[in-house]
């Protein structure tokens, strides 16, 4: 028992120290994420509000863990998840859909790849909790 939860913790300390791209149109939502995100212990934060600028920025930052919102001007959040997974070299991106959206989108993220979905809005403490729990279950499946 004591081994599992050693092993345990290194893979939640190993969860802050992973790149979060957040990408959001709403430079409000992105600045908030973030802060809150830093302040719970992730190392390396980064947020675009441009979805046309989305692809670049994954090959710059290159992330471990996207936050993906769904309804954007220029391109769709599920467009890009379609976009991202289509790249094989974007294999082992986490994607997170970060939405108000409903069921069919919700659906829909999960049919073209996205790793999870949550649903806006979220409290930071939780936020924080499905992301470290998700990275931790990309661990144990090899994704990560």
């Amino acid at each position: 028992m004591e081994t599992k939860d050693l092993h345990q913790s290194e893979i939640l300390a190993d969860s802050f120290k992973k790149r979060i791209l957040i990408v959001d149109d709403d430079h409000l939502i992105c600045r908030v994420v973030s802060a809150q995100l830093i302040a719970a212990g992730f190392a390396e934060v980064s947020f675009e509000t441009d979805s046309r600028k989305v692809v670049e920025q994954i090959d710059e930052y290159k992330p471990d863990l996207i936050l993906l919102d769904i309804f954007m001007p220029h391109i769709s959040g599920l467009r890009l998840l379609k976009a991202i997974r289509e790249k094989t070299q974007w294999d082992r991106i986490i994607v997170l859909m970060l939405s108000s959206a409903g069921s069919t989108e919700h659906y829909l993220s999960l049919e073209f790849g996205a790793f999870g979905f949550i649903q806006k809005p979220v409290t930071a403490e939780n936020l924080v909790q499905i992301i470290t729990k998700k990275i931790a279950l990309a661990h144990r499946l090899g994704v990560q």
